[in-house]
């Protein structure tokens, strides 16, 4: 089978992410869309599934604006950080040297178990790198990119 491939436009943002997306989950992300557009809600608020031998994306469903899934590869997604959360009205990356595990995991783990017409819960407080803690408001993600080692881990 040829390798599928899903560009995704988010509301606000410019660039569509495109990322490679294995068959199970670009049928199960299909299947929920079009459960949406024909008005349920009995469905993932967020997707969780990885994209590469070392990276995973976090998707959030209400911030979709368009999907297309095609053979044609955009390019290998990279990450400068343990892991880029693309917020609403931010153009670029919120940027985390996220080392530790723990919270990171709970909340992509958290928020991929959440349903679509769910409250998504207020903030996560993260540590970076340096030991500096950061807080996030979840229900203000687009979608996230994370090495997926951070997120893989037994909480």
């Amino acid at each position: 089978m040829a390798k599928r491939y899903l560009w995704i436009t988010f509301y606000g943002r410019e660039i569509p992410l495109q990322v490679p997306i294995g068959q199970t989950d670009a049928d199960a992300l299909l299947e929920d869309l079009k459960s949406l557009a024909a008005g349920s809600s009995e469905l993932n608020a967020f997707y969780l599934f990885p994209i590469s031998d070392k990276l995973s994306a976090l998707i959030a469903i209400r911030e979709v604006q368009t999907v297309r899934l095609t053979a044609k590869s955009g390019g290998e997604p990279t990450l400068a950080g343990g892991v880029a959360f693309y917020l609403k009205g931010r153009a670029s990356p919120l940027i985390f040297e996220y080392t530790g595990k723990g919270p990171l995991d709970d909340m992509f783990h958290g928020l991929s178990a959440t349903h679509y017409d769910d409250a998504i819960p207020g903030c996560v407080m993260l540590t970076d790198g340096n030991g500096e803690p950061a807080f996030l408001r979840l229900d203000e993600i687009q979608y996230a990119i994370a090495y997926s080692d951070l997120i893989q881990q037994p909480s």
